[in-house]
């Protein structure tokens, strides 16, 4: 079974060719000046793990066991950086410009430094570009608007959204979906028909940014001994029963206190739409929390070995507690 129509594309090989990667313009500088000190930002506790030629147990607890706003635990070096700096509000836009300007030690995959000083728009290109991932906007029916033609653009038609971004309950569970979306994707996967690529659902409305559990699609690979393993997508098993209106060791009531509402709604500096977006700061969180797992297994950015290390990432995810593999 495929819930989800993009993910069919995918699986019948539709995705190829180069990515529409999205840019954003920079905004205009604060007129006004002054300092900002000792600036609180809450960072994402992330572990990385090292890969390993073999799957074992990491010990990652799914999101459905952590906070709804899932704080930070960190007390490193990096986090001290972060919270010792004075910020200069003029002379920079966000926090991880200044730091990386400085040479400041930070969590690069903590999008919350990346959120402007004058309006708490995420810059979600430069966070995207420091990960060295890619974005790439979608919606099913701008994809197929042009028959035989791919198309990567968000669909923002006033007479289709209230259809398409919205909120709705199943089985007494509150959720929302949405038609246009971002798909995360890594930079050594540009020439491959399936890239790795997990997918955040982007909002016209702040109110609609529910957490959703995020999805992994990993194409089939083969390591350098021939074995193979066959496309897929992984998801924790908590979000998948959820995404077919089912509840795991918990009632409909419990699930809604938790999720049933918008977390921590984030608009996007994004100019090049005409209109504010917004996506849920809890899925970002999701999102990088797989992100240093699935970066730890590329060693290098030889191509010839690519395959190789999305062989192992399969057997890295599918070891983690709580997982679900399905195509």
């Amino acid at each position: 079974m495929q819930p989800d129509s993009d993910i069919q594309r995918e699986t019948y090989g539709y995705y190829s060719g180069l990515a529409r990667v999205v840019h954003l313009e920079r905004g205009d500088i604060m007129k006004k000046t002054f300092l900002v000190t000792m600036l609180a930002v809450v960072a994402f506790a992330t572990n990385v793990f090292a890969t390993e030629a073999e799957a074992g147990v990491l010990g990652l607890k799914p999101s459905a066991n952590q906070s709804v706003t899932q704080p930070s635990g960190n007390n490193n070096a990096a986090n001290t950086d972060v919270q010792s700096v004075t910020y200069d509000t003029v002379k920079y836009q966000y926090p991880a410009q200044q730091l990386k300007t400085e040479g400041k030690n930070f969590d690069k995959y903590n999008w919350r430094l990346f959120q402007r000083f004058d309006t708490g728009e995420l810059m979600v290109q430069a966070w995207a570009d420091g990960l060295g991932w890619r974005i790439r906007e979608y919606a099913d029916n701008t994809y197929e608007r042009t028959p035989g033609e791919r198309t990567y653009a968000f669909d923002l038609r006033e007479e289709v959204l209230p259809y398409y971004d919205c909120e709705y309950t199943m089985n007494g569970m509150r959720m929302s979906s949405s038609e246009n979306k971002f798909f995360f994707m890594r930079n050594d996967s540009g020439d491959m028909d399936i890239p790795v690529r997990m997918r955040v659902g982007v909002h016209v409305k702040p109110e609609n940014c529910y957490p959703r559990g995020t999805q992994i699609v990993v194409p089939g690979a083969m390591n350098h001994n021939g074995s193979g393993e066959p496309f897929a997508v992984y998801q924790e098993l908590y979000w998948y029963n959820a995404s077919n209106g089912q509840t795991t060791n918990e009632t409909a009531e419990d699930y809604n206190a938790k999720y049933g509402h918008a977390v921590e709604p984030v608009k996007l500096y994004y100019p090049s739409v005409n209109r504010a977006l917004y996506v849920s700061g809890w899925c970002l969180d999701d999102v990088t929390k797989y992100m240093p797992i699935i970066d730890s297994v590329y060693l290098d950015n030889n191509p010839e070995n690519n395959s190789h290390y999305t062989y192992l990432l399969h057997y890295k995810l599918r070891s983690l507690p709580g997982m679900k593999q399905f195509t």
